[in-house]
């Protein structure tokens, strides 16, 4: 079961939306200098399953999309889980949004999601507004994937 450590309204993630962002524990990345270290433990946090219906109700008059912030464990059934709530976010009308923050392309499970980020943080390359980022966002309009991190570039 996914576990989450907080939550909370953001217009930095993808640009253009109000994100509801979802910080899920269990991170497999282990960046250096990571910015949220305690995302790594499985146990960290509630489990989400129990609250996030309640959350998304409190934040849905707020947010345009909703944002989880990992992946968890990798597990099959993390991947499950999360293809559960972005089914239910987009039966609401909401956009979501799925960082990865691994080293891979866009896995075919990703498709469910509006908007996908990959890339591991690495210092040296900078985060997303740098146009030396590894890092990439991506959005998925009817099963393709265009790379739009140069939104975030000024």
């Amino acid at each position: 079961m996914l576990r989450y450590t907080e939550f909370g309204i953001s217009h930095s993630e993808v640009p253009g939306e109000s994100n509801l962002c979802i910080y899920i524990s269990g991170c497999c990345n282990k960046c250096n200098n990571c910015h949220y270290p305690e995302l790594q433990s499985t146990d960290y946090g509630e489990i989400l399953s129990d609250y996030f219906l309640d959350i998304i109700d409190l934040y849905r008059p707020l947010a345009t999309c909703v944002c989880f912030m990992g992946e968890g464990d990798l597990s099959k059934r993390s991947k499950e889980e999360l293809l559960h709530y972005a089914k239910l976010i987009k039966d609401m009308g909401l956009k979501v949004c799925l960082y990865s923050g691994r080293d891979v392309g866009v896995e075919e499970w990703m498709y469910a999601f509006d908007y996908i980020k990959t890339g591991s943080y690495k210092e040296e390359l900078g985060a997303l507004d740098k146009r030396s980022t590894n890092q990439r966002l991506y959005h998925v309009v009817n099963n393709t994937v265009e790379d739009i991190t140069e939104v975030f570039w000024k």
